[in-house]
């Protein structure tokens, strides 16, 4: 009798268990795991370090009331564009969502372009060729603030921002106009992608207002 009640537990806890992690298993949604190069931009790094470490690192790092890790995330495919989804530390019901399928429908919307499954937790699913044991981010790089660093040597990121640079000769004057204009379009673009992340509950209101000081500051 009680090694037939071992058995039915430990049953339960492995189908349990397989449905967890089931959420986010890219098994709904391989088909739209990215492959082949991509150059994420400066905001899209910054939004991907907030996604690794579960809202406490990077430019758009807040207190988290409700701790949370990395669910999925996907990104366009010009690396200008992402949504995600937090994976809850406690669950507390499962369900048969397609989340990442979820992720790429809302990034194809904001960006109007295709987006693929960039990451499936600390694990960044999009192949560009770069060695794959290094693609899962270690929980150590990630709280001591290395994550942009791993994107740029995994060959995703180049600190770039989001123009280009010219290669031609400019005055100091024009140089600082460029300059100033490089920063409007990126403070406009950081509010852009804010604004999307908080309708789309990816961040609270707590985190928008503190995330939108910081940009106008």
């Amino acid at each position: 009798m009680k090694k037939n009640l071992v058995i039915k537990f430990i049953a339960t806890v492995v189908i349990f268990l397989f449905s967890s992690s089931a959420i986010f298993a890219g098994v709904k949604t391989g088909y739209k795991l990215g492959k082949g190069p991509l150059k994420i931009t400066k905001n899209t790094a910054d939004i991907l370090e907030y996604y690794f470490s579960g809202g406490k690192k990077g430019y758009y790092a807040a207190e988290q009331k409700l701790h949370w890790k990395p669910g999925l995330i996907a990104v366009s495919a010009d690396g200008a564009h992402s949504a995600f989804f937090r994976h809850p530390i406690h669950i507390t019901e499962i369900d048969n969502k397609h989340y990442g399928g979820m992720a790429i429908a809302d990034c194809q919307k904001k960006s109007g372009q295709e987006c693929f499954l960039f990451a499936n937790s600390y694990k960044i699913v999009w192949d560009n060729g770069s060695d794959k044991k290094k693609r899962r981010l270690k929980s150590k790089d990630i709280k001591a603030g290395k994550t942009i660093a791993r994107l740029t040597e995994l060959g995703f990121y180049d600190g770039s921002t989001n123009l280009s640079n010219s290669t031609n000769t400019k005055t100091n004057e024009t140089k600082n106009n460029d300059d100033t204009n490089s920063n409007n379009v990126d403070v406009v673009e950081k509010l852009k992608e804010l604004k999307e992340l908080f309708d789309s509950g990816a961040i609270t209101k707590e985190e928008f207002d503190k995330a939108k000081k910081k940009i106008l500051n």
